[in-house]
């Protein structure tokens, strides 16, 4: 915590929540590259966010989103571990906001409902590559992880996905973000060749950024030719994206945070240098899909979040120093900055994004709120950080503001979802659509022997379907010119042709 000369450290209430330790753990590969279970690596996270203190038997609740992983409760196996045998586990599950662990954290030891609260997570994805070409079983974690089931189970309120998105090709990431994308290359009237140069540029600059993080999973800092364009080492994935445009989850990366109030941190006379505020955090649970939304480069609600949190903060945008987006792919990237009033030129990532500092599935905010902690503890004048999550396909945001400074309100944590379907303007979905229809997105999915799948969103008469074509004609088109605004046939539901 820095002190500015009016915010004090005796004139905080005690109540204030405040982060006292954070970690992020990269197991990188190499010839002393060892598997491990995701859960062993979690411990790892939590047990250097507590070094240099004693509040471990202190913590009443780990909070833990689930991974790809199987252990079933790792949160009891970290309070085991750190001497909290009777700290509730937590486990949330895909589709609820990682950022939601977080702001419970915080409100929870507010509200003394605990006087420590652990949020971790992580992902053993690089130790079961390994292993698989080693021929050997991962390490087992250990058996309470296993054998046990969490306290609490927190499940998504909804799908985050629509059901013709699922039926229709559309539940891999890529290819909704890939849609997004020629959404948004549309909006700026690029050429595909022009756009593909900017996606490498902001890339770049993430890469560049992965290859001094303390925690960063690929370190070679790549090129923006080598990142936007495909290669032998960059195959497309879904258009516009080739490999290096998209998460990579194949990591062994964890991270925790240290949550309690500034009352039990003056008591247990941990150093006010290590304390971290978060100011406020907002989230928008409306479930309102891609194919349904009637501007697919835009994502209001995420706007509303950014709003809110500045709000309740008493910040203003110029305030916001360090920020870390949450950066599965650039389409989420040049979305959120643009809903949240912040240019594409400034650094947008403290870990260097989900494909060069790595994407552990269902646990980057962890990594990313980790990463804040640290570069505002860091830092040497009074700074504010913005971090943000996303949870489906653009479906769900948060946004979150930390500071080392003594916070001007209350902690806040907002659910804004009524005020994010309020301001989204959307379409119908209707899986029956034939006839004439105008492409709103689209892109090209590759397949073997040079076969390709166009998938497109497409709209007439005010109603929107998801449609398919094989055609190799259809594929070459879509993927050298811009189709967006395209008239095309639709024949029969689920299927389009063009002249």
């Amino acid at each position: 915590m820095i002190v500015d000369g009016t915010d004090t450290i005796t004139g905080l209430d005690d109540r204030t929540p405040v982060v006292i330790g954070a970690a992020e753990v990269t197991h990188h590969d190499g010839p002393d590259f060892v598997p491990t279970s995701a859960t062993a690596l979690m411990i790892e996270a939590v047990r250097a966010a507590l070094e240099g203190t004693t509040i471990g038997p202190s913590v009443g609740s780990v909070l833990v989103p689930h991974g790809t992983w199987t252990e079933s409760d790792p949160g009891r196996a970290v309070a085991a571990v750190i001497g909290a045998s009777s700290a509730r586990s937590v486990r949330s599950e895909l589709g609820v906001l990682q950022q939601s662990l977080l702001a419970r954290a915080a409100s929870d030891v507010a509200a003394g409902t605990h006087e420590v609260v652990v949020v971790v997570g992580g992902e053993n994805r690089w130790s079961g590559v390994v292993a698989g070409r080693a021929g050997v079983d991962v390490p087992a974690a250990p058996a309470i992880a296993i054998e046990s089931a969490p306290d609490e189970l927190i499940e998504p309120d909804g799908m985050v996905i629509a059901q013709i998105e699922i039926e229709r090709d559309l539940t891999t990431a890529a290819h909704q973000y890939a849609i997004i994308e020629s959404a948004i290359r549309s909006l700026h009237d690029r050429s595909v060749g022009a756009h593909q140069r900017e996606l490498g540029a902001l890339w770049e600059r993430f890469a560049r950024i992965a290859a001094t993080a303390p925690a960063g999973w690929d370190r070679r800092a790549l090129s923006a030719e080598e990142i936007a364009f495909e290669s032998p080492t960059n195959r497309l994935i879904a258009a516009p994206y080739p490999k290096w445009l998209v998460s990579q989850w194949n990591v062994d990366q964890a991270a925790a945070l240290v949550f309690t109030t500034v009352g039990f941190a003056r008591r247990q006379g941990i150093d006010p240098a290590r304390w971290v505020f978060p100011l406020a955090m907002a989230e928008s649970n409306a479930m309102i899909h891609l194919t349904s939304r009637a501007e697919l480069h835009r994502w209001p609600a995420s706007r509303v979040c950014g709003e809110a949190v500045l709000d309740a903060a008493a910040v203003d945008l110029d305030d916001i120093g360090p920020v870390d987006l949450y950066s599965c792919f650039p389409a989420a990237v040049e979305v959120q900055a643009a809903e949240l009033g912040l240019s594409l030129d400034r650094d947008l990532t403290l870990t260097g994004g989900m494909t060069f500092g790595g994407g552990p599935f269902n646990n980057y905010v962890l990594q990313g709120a980790a990463a804040m902690v640290r570069t505002l503890g860091a830092a040497d004048r009074p700074t504010v950080g913005l971090t943000s999550a996303v949870s489906g396909l653009l479906t769900k945001p948060g946004v979150a503001l930390w500071s080392n400074t003594a916070p001007r309100a209350p902690f806040a944590a907002l659910d804004v979802s009524a005020e994010a379907r309020r301001v989204t303007d959307t379409r119908p979905i209707d899986a029956d659509l034939t006839g004439t229809a105008v492409v709103m997105g689209a892109t090209v999915v590759p397949g073997r022997d040079r076969e390709s799948t166009t998938i497109a969103i497409v709209e007439s008469d005010g109603r929107r379907s998801v449609v398919q074509s094989t055609e190799r004609a259809v594929a070459e088109s879509f993927a050298g010119t811009d189709p967006v605004g395209r008239r095309v046939g639709v024949p029969v539901p689920g299927e389009f042709t063009v002249d």
